[in-house]
């Protein structure tokens, strides 16, 4: 099951499987964005305004605080 958390506007993601993708969704279910999973463990830049959003990877949703 992937993990993933967020830090400094940067996504961590860690057991995924690679060619899935994350799902971004605002606090109210607009998907906002999408990011190509690139390998089993990987770091990607959001670049998000500050809100709060709802993350979707292979069926593991997060909430994350964009500071």
């Amino acid at each position: 099951m992937p993990e993933m958390y967020v830090d400094s506007n940067r996504l961590y993601v860690k057991y995924a499987t690679a060619g899935k993708r994350v799902e971004i969704f605002t606090i109210i279910g607009n998907k906002i964005r999408e990011i190509q999973i690139t390998g089993s463990e990987g770091i990607y830049d959001l670049n998000l305004p500050r809100a709060i959003y709802i993350f979707k990877l292979e069926g593991v949703f997060k909430k994350f605080v964009i500071k």
